[in-house]
C-alpha cells in the first residue's frame, strides 16, 4: 500500500506547480497589456508632435519671419520612463514622426503643408538658430541647465527657420521664461 505521505507530498507539488503556471500567464498578460498602452500612449505622442509640425510650419511658410518656434506639449515621460521623438525627411513634402521607449516604437508619417515658396525640410545635424540648438532628435525628460547654482528646467519645441531656400524644422529645447 502506498504511503499517505508520498501521496500528500504529491498533491502538494501539483498544486504548486499549478499556481506557478497561473501567476505566470497573469504576469505575462500583465506585460503584454502594459505595452499595449505603452504603444497607444507613444501614438498619442507622435500624433501631437506630428500635428504641432504641421502647423508650426504652415506659421512659417505663410509668415515672414526667418525662425519660428513653438511650445511641444507632450509628456515629461511616459509610464515614468524617458522617451525620444525622432524627426527624418522621407521625401519631398514628407516627414516621419517617430516616438521610442527603449522597447517600443511608434511611427507617423506626416505631410506637411507647404502654403509658401520655400520646400520644407528636416534639419540634419545639430544648428543654432538664435541661441537654441536645433536637431531632428529631441530626448524626453530635458535635462535642466544649471546657471548660478540654481537648475533652470528646459521645455521642449518645434523651430523652424528659413535658410537657403528651404524651411528647416527641428526640435529644441528653451531655459527659462
Amino acid at each position: 500500500m502506498a504511503s499517505p505521505i508520498f501521496s500528500h507530498l504529491m498533491g502538494t507539488l501539483a498544486l504548486m506547480g499549478v499556481m506557478f503556471i497561473i501567476v505566470a500567464a497573469f504576469i505575462g498578460l500583465g506585460f503584454l497589456v502594459s505595452m499595449q498602452i505603452q504603444n497607444v500612449r507613444l501614438a498619442e505622442v507622435a500624433e501631437s508632435t506630428a500635428k504641432e509640425i504641421v502647423e508650426l510650419v504652415s506659421v512659417q511658410t505663410l509668415g515672414g519671419g526667418s525662425m519660428s518656434y513653438m511650445y511641444l506639449h507632450v509628456p515629461p515621460t511616459i509610464a515614468n520612463q524617458a522617451y525620444e521623438i525622432i524627426i527624418d525627411q522621407v521625401a519631398s513634402d514628407k516627414i516621419l514622426v517617430k516616438a521610442k521607449l527603449q522597447l517600443y516604437e511608434q511611427v507617423r508619417v506626416v505631410v506637411t503643408p507647404n502654403f509658401g515658396k520655400n520646400p520644407v525640410r528636416v534639419v540634419n545635424g545639430t544648428v543654432t538658430v538664435n541661441g537654441i540648438n536645433v536637431t531632428n532628435r529631441l530626448l524626453l525628460p530635458t535635462p535642466p541647465r544649471v546657471v548660478g547654482g540654481e537648475e533652470m528646467p528646459g521645455k521642449p519645441v518645434i523651430v523652424t527657420y528659413r535658410s537657403g531656400g528651404y524651411v528647416y524644422v527641428g526640435f529644441g529645447v528653451v531655459y527659462g521664461g
